[in-house]
């Protein structure tokens, strides 16, 4: 082996080694928070954190926000979760838009709250989805835009979300949009028989609502997109 090849390999070993390292002690520090070892899960967090960990930089950022083995500091748990979203992880983007719409930093820049949400969406992140399609429908803390509501609605109801299907269903139904109640029920009914047992009673009496307003040819229509949106995995289900 040439020296050239033989440094490659050594940084390979010794990038591995430490990746694997970090890997444990996570590990060990989400052990020690399930033994509600506080302390020994601080002391893991805080030495990868400021070895720029951006898992361990938002999981010390969660404990200072949870209270958990230290005092609860919102500006700390801020701190530490800015570092990890500048790093790209979703989590601490999504925690750090929490934070200024529950009011818990200063001052409230709901603007930069929405980048942050926006930024976790690009990522998958569903509850970041679905929080925007919210904001952009309600128009209060952002221009209300229906179409963008819709988009991240789509987005987070592509990967099953009960909620973004129950909240497009509304959109569809209620004249946010041109009327399609076969879409609306198409969208209820997904979320009326997801797996997703969180108010599942409201989402299948919703349904229950919605097809009252519908004619039989109209439920029977919505049932088969439901279905097909199913076969195809939810991708695409809005161009049914």
């Amino acid at each position: 082996m040439n020296i050239k090849k033989l440094c490659f390999a050594l940084i390979f070993i010794s990038t591995f080694s430490i990746s694997l390292a970090h890997g444990t002690s996570l590990q060990e520090a989400k052990s020690a928070i399930e033994a509600k070892d506080y302390k020994k899960a601080y002391e893991i967090y805080q030495a990868l954190a400021q070895d720029g960990d951006a898992k361990a930089q938002y999981n010390l950022g969660l404990m200072y926000a949870s209270g958990d083995g230290v005092k609860y500091d919102a500006n700390q748990a801020a701190s530490w979760y800015r570092k990890s979203a500048d790093q790209g992880y979703r989590e601490a983007q999504y925690a750090l838009a929490v934070m200024i719409f529950n009011k818990e930093l200063e001052p409230l820049d709901y603007t930069q709250a929405i980048k942050w949400y926006q930024a976790a969406a690009a990522q998958g992140h569903i509850k970041s989805q679905e929080n925007l399609g919210m904001l952009f429908y309600r128009g209060d803390a952002i221009e209300q835009d229906i179409n963008s509501s819709i988009y991240w609605f789509q987005l987070a109801a592509n990967q099953n979300s009960s909620e973004a299907q129950q909240y497009l269903a509304y959109i569809y139904s209620n004249g946010a949009v041109k009327e399609d109640l076969v879409k609306a029920g198409m969208w209820m009914t997904l979320s009326a028989e997801n797996p997703d047992t969180r108010h599942l009673n409201k989402r299948k009496n919703l349904l229950k609502f919605l097809t009252s307003k519908m004619t039989p040819e109209q439920i029977t229509q919505a049932r088969e997109l439901a279905k097909k949106c199913i076969a195809q995995q939810f991708k695409d289900c809005q161009a049914l």
